[in-house]
């Protein structure tokens, strides 16, 4: 679904919505072992029937793109660029028209550059032009909003995914996962069925174990499995390959 209403209600963007059931399946999706496909388009197709009802609403709009983007980094997991492409260009047209709607506010703008970094990784080729793209974006959320924690998880995610010679950097990657999940839980209602919070601690741990401090990443791991005792791809692939390191 593409948005082409203009939006008018930038203001009400700025504060978070409580969860509901959408938030909690979407949460489910994610740490689904198999493939979830039939839950994340349910997410998405809930999400579009709060933007039909109240279609000039930003932050329904904003919960759309937010759905759609999960459905998108879900693909990557299993490799299913079909599925990403048919998804992706209303993503993508949903999130320009926040970003030119609501000009002040960061967290369209990081979400933009971070469905851009998917497709560049689907077609490497395409970074030759959405690189730049996806790094002004970027740029721009930190500047519009510094203490958002979906910002600087996209910052995290391209410095730690990025190659160093085209501006990837393993210390900036960790400061940016450390500020990320401080402003996630200095607000502990908005951690409740939050996957992108769990997805920036088991990516804090992969950054920490390629930094080799081992003892930092097991600890991100933990506080994952504390956080959701039932995340398996750390409690049964990322914990035990770090603990196997630590012990070597």
């Amino acid at each position: 679904m593409r948005i082409t209403t203009t939006l008018t209600l930038c203001l009400v963007a700025f504060f978070a919505l409580g969860q509901d059931a959408t938030d909690e399946r979407m949460y489910r999706a994610y740490l689904a072992p198999q493939k979830a496909t039939d839950a994340w388009k349910q997410a998405i197709a809930d999400r579009q029937a709060a933007v039909q009802s109240d279609p000039k609403n930003s932050q329904a709009v904003f919960q759309l793109a937010l759905a759609q983007f999960g459905l998108l980094s879900a693909t990557m997991r299993f490799r299913d660029e079909d599925l990403f492409d048919e998804y992706y260009e209303a993503t993508v047209d949903n999130l320009k028209s926040l970003t030119a709607a609501c000009k002040s506010w960061g967290d369209p703008h990081a979400l933009l550059s971070a469905v851009y970094g998917l497709k560049m990784g689907y077609s490497p080729m395409q970074g030759m032009f959405l690189g730049s793209k996806s790094n002004s974006l970027t740029e721009r959320a930190k500047k519009l909003s510094p203490q958002s924690p979906l910002v600087w998880k996209v910052y995290a995610n391209s410095k730690f995914f990025t190659p160093e010679m085209w501006g990837g950097d393993l210390v900036e990657a960790l400061e940016a996962y450390e500020a990320c999940i401080r402003f996630y839980e200095s607000n502990p209602p908005q951690l409740k069925f939050n996957w992108m919070y769990l997805d920036a601690l088991a990516f804090q741990g992969q950054a920490y174990l390629k930094n080799g401090d081992t003892g930092k990443a097991i600890a991100s791991y933990e506080k994952a499995l504390q956080a959701e005792p039932n995340f398996g791809w750390v409690r049964d692939v990322l914990l035990p390959a770090a603990r196997k390191q630590a012990s070597r």
